[in-house]
């Protein structure tokens, strides 16, 4: 019986534990967010010259009567067009990672502890998450 109590005494308290996790912070989704905004400028810059400078080999060979050249400019043209379209959801992730970040707030709260009919508070970090419906 004595090993039932201290076994569930013990499950108890590691589910505390295990529930404290640093992932959520504040810090955590600023910098997911900046990463994913720098991924999204890169894509968009490297798909934006891609286009570019495909359509200039399209172009210079096209008309030039090199039709391999022309069909590797088409390519570098549909990469930088697929590169391009692939920055969208970084920047659709950035936003909402920015917008999760701004509605976590740290805050102590009281809890109300009572022991021989005397009641004390004790304050505790808390993390609260505003989910906007």
């Amino acid at each position: 019986m004595k090993s039932i109590r201290l076994l569930l005494a013990l499950l108890l308290v590691s589910s505390v534990l295990v529930g404290q996790t640093k992932e959520f912070s504040k810090d955590y989704f600023l910098q997911k967010s900046k990463k994913q905004k720098t991924t999204a400028w890169i894509l968009l810059a490297g798909g934006t010259a891609m286009i570019v400078g495909g359509g200039t080999l399209f172009d210079n060979n096209y008309y030039g009567g090199s039709n391999s050249g022309a069909d590797i400019g088409g390519y570098i043209m549909l990469a930088g067009i697929v590169a391009n379209g692939a920055s969208i959801p970084y920047f659709i992730s950035a936003g909402k990672n920015k917008k999760t970040a701004m509605s976590i707030t740290f805050d102590y709260k009281p809890i109300y502890l009572s022991s021989d009919n005397l009641v004390a508070t004790q304050g505790y970090p808390t993390m609260s998450l505003k989910i906007k419906l």
